[in-house]
């Protein structure tokens, strides 16, 4: 699974939860300023299945962006700030609503726990 990050500048705890959740590529943007290009210059790359917004990291106008490009994309957005319990919590949320046959939710380390309690 490749997830895009959107927000933060240092993201190093994030990556390593992520990573644990079965996310085998990362591109980070930090989308918080202009000097990293404008919106429309970088569409969200094609290999992407997941976005992931630090809401806290972003601008009103980056996120509105994003948030639209993904949804006509029919990308799963996850929105947190950017605690590593947070970013945990809100993206098991999304991978909970892909489904248990889901190679996304298979992938991740945690697959037994999830499955087993039910």
């Amino acid at each position: 699974m490749s997830v895009l990050v959107l927000g933060g500048d240092k993201i190093d705890p994030i990556r390593s939860v992520l990573y644990q959740l079965g996310v085998e590529s990362i591109i980070h943007w930090t989308a918080r300023n202009q000097k990293n290009g404008c919106k429309k210059d970088k569409p969200i790359p094609t290999g992407v299945e997941i976005v992931l917004m630090l809401t806290n990291f972003l601008n009103h106008n980056a996120m509105k962006y994003y948030r639209a490009e993904a949804k006509s994309k029919g990308l799963p957005i996850v929105y947190s700030t950017r605690n590593v319990d947070c970013v945990k919590s809100e993206f098991t949320k999304i991978l909970g609503e892909l489904g248990r046959d889901s190679k996304t939710c298979q992938a991740c380390e945690e697959y037994n726990k999830c499955y087993t309690r039910r």
